[in-house]
Protein backbone atom coordinates (compact mmCIF):
# COMPACT_ATOMS: atom_id res chain seq x y z
CA UNK A 1 0.00 0.00 0.00
CA UNK A 2 1.11 3.52 -1.06
CA UNK A 3 0.35 6.81 0.68
CA UNK A 4 1.20 9.90 -0.57
CA UNK A 5 0.64 12.99 1.98
CA UNK A 6 1.23 16.82 1.51
CA UNK A 7 1.09 18.39 5.32
CA UNK A 8 2.48 21.71 6.36
CA UNK A 9 2.12 23.21 9.62
CA UNK A 10 4.62 24.63 12.90
CA UNK A 11 7.93 24.17 14.05
CA UNK A 12 6.87 24.17 17.42
CA UNK A 13 10.52 23.81 18.87
CA UNK A 14 13.36 24.67 17.80
CA UNK A 15 16.90 24.09 19.65
CA UNK A 16 20.52 25.21 18.63
CA UNK A 17 23.03 23.21 21.11
CA UNK A 18 26.32 24.86 21.90
CA UNK A 19 27.94 21.85 20.08
CA UNK A 20 26.09 22.61 16.75
CA UNK A 21 23.23 20.45 17.12
CA UNK A 22 19.86 21.78 15.57
CA UNK A 23 16.40 20.17 16.54
CA UNK A 24 13.41 21.36 15.31
CA UNK A 25 9.96 19.61 16.35
CA UNK A 26 7.08 19.39 14.17
CA UNK A 27 3.30 19.49 14.03
CA UNK A 28 1.52 19.68 11.01
CA UNK A 29 -1.81 18.91 9.10
CA UNK A 30 -3.15 18.09 5.58
CA UNK A 31 -5.13 20.66 3.62
CA UNK A 32 -7.81 18.28 3.99
CA UNK A 33 -7.36 17.65 7.50
CA UNK A 34 -7.35 13.95 7.33
CA UNK A 35 -3.75 13.17 8.19
CA UNK A 36 -2.19 15.50 11.22
CA UNK A 37 1.51 14.63 11.75
CA UNK A 38 3.83 14.93 14.45
CA UNK A 39 7.96 14.52 14.71
CA UNK A 40 11.24 15.49 15.05
CA UNK A 41 14.20 15.64 13.73
CA UNK A 42 17.75 16.79 14.06
CA UNK A 43 21.04 17.54 12.40
CA UNK A 44 24.19 19.23 13.50
CA UNK A 45 24.80 22.17 11.34
CA UNK A 46 28.99 22.33 11.91
CA UNK A 47 29.48 19.31 10.17
CA UNK A 48 27.27 19.04 6.82
CA UNK A 49 23.82 18.62 6.47
CA UNK A 50 23.26 14.47 7.44
CA UNK A 51 19.93 13.82 9.38
CA UNK A 52 21.03 12.17 12.37
CA UNK A 53 18.11 11.82 14.42
CA UNK A 54 14.03 11.78 14.40
CA UNK A 55 11.07 9.95 14.98
CA UNK A 56 7.24 10.76 12.76
CA UNK A 57 3.84 10.42 13.72
CA UNK A 58 0.79 10.38 11.44
CA UNK A 59 -2.32 9.95 12.95
CA UNK A 60 -5.31 9.40 10.22
CA UNK A 61 -8.26 11.16 10.99
CA UNK A 62 -10.25 7.84 12.19
CA UNK A 63 -7.34 8.23 15.07
CA UNK A 64 -4.74 5.23 13.13
CA UNK A 65 -1.61 5.81 13.66
CA UNK A 66 1.87 5.21 11.60
CA UNK A 67 5.03 5.14 13.66
CA UNK A 68 8.80 5.78 12.09
CA UNK A 69 12.24 6.35 12.94
CA UNK A 70 14.89 8.61 10.78
CA UNK A 71 16.92 6.05 9.00
CA UNK A 72 18.76 8.88 6.77
CA UNK A 73 17.97 11.85 5.73
CA UNK A 74 19.36 15.64 4.87
CA UNK A 75 18.70 19.02 6.01
CA UNK A 76 20.71 21.77 3.96
CA UNK A 77 20.67 25.52 4.21
CA UNK A 78 19.55 27.70 1.57
CA UNK A 79 20.22 31.03 0.55
CA UNK A 80 22.15 33.15 2.66
CA UNK A 81 19.26 34.88 4.95
CA UNK A 82 19.81 35.86 8.16
CA UNK A 83 19.67 33.09 11.00
CA UNK A 84 16.64 33.59 12.32
CA UNK A 85 15.00 33.29 9.22
CA UNK A 86 17.00 30.90 6.99
CA UNK A 87 15.18 28.52 5.11
CA UNK A 88 16.64 25.38 5.11
CA UNK A 89 15.58 22.02 2.37
CA UNK A 90 14.98 18.41 3.67
CA UNK A 91 15.31 14.89 2.86
CA UNK A 92 14.68 12.88 5.17
CA UNK A 93 13.50 9.04 5.35
CA UNK A 94 11.79 7.02 8.24
CA UNK A 95 11.59 3.09 8.42
CA UNK A 96 7.89 2.44 10.20
CA UNK A 97 8.25 0.36 12.63
CA UNK A 98 4.32 0.03 13.84
CA UNK A 99 1.25 1.95 14.32
CA UNK A 100 -2.35 1.54 16.23
CA UNK A 101 -5.94 0.98 14.52
CA UNK A 102 -5.79 -0.22 11.03
CA UNK A 103 -1.76 -0.42 10.80
CA UNK A 104 -1.25 -2.12 13.96
CA UNK A 105 1.28 -4.08 12.64
CA UNK A 106 2.82 -1.82 10.23
CA UNK A 107 5.92 -1.96 8.73
CA UNK A 108 7.63 0.00 5.41
CA UNK A 109 8.83 3.45 4.85
CA UNK A 110 8.33 7.08 4.45
CA UNK A 111 9.98 9.43 2.70
CA UNK A 112 9.79 13.10 3.61
CA UNK A 113 10.87 16.16 1.04
CA UNK A 114 10.20 19.96 1.56
CA UNK A 115 11.05 22.80 3.09
CA UNK A 116 11.65 24.04 6.73
CA UNK A 117 12.09 27.26 8.24
CA UNK A 118 12.46 28.02 12.24
CA UNK A 119 8.73 28.57 12.40
CA UNK A 120 7.03 26.77 9.08
CA UNK A 121 7.64 23.33 7.48
CA UNK A 122 6.03 21.90 4.18
CA UNK A 123 6.40 18.31 2.34
CA UNK A 124 5.46 15.94 1.05
CA UNK A 125 5.85 11.90 2.61
CA UNK A 126 5.20 8.90 0.24
CA UNK A 127 4.46 5.72 2.56
CA UNK A 128 5.69 2.66 1.39
CA UNK A 129 3.92 -0.46 3.33
CA UNK A 130 5.26 -3.89 3.04
CA UNK A 131 2.58 -4.74 5.56
CA UNK A 132 -0.53 -3.18 7.54
CA UNK A 133 -2.89 -4.47 10.08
Amino acid sequence: MDLVIDISGDVVEWQDLLNGTCIATLEGASPDGQWTLSGSVSWNSRSGSQAVEGDITLTQGDGAELFGTLTDGEVAEVGEQDAIDAGYAMRLQYEIDGGSGEFASATGTAAGQGSLSRERFQGRWIISLTRSG
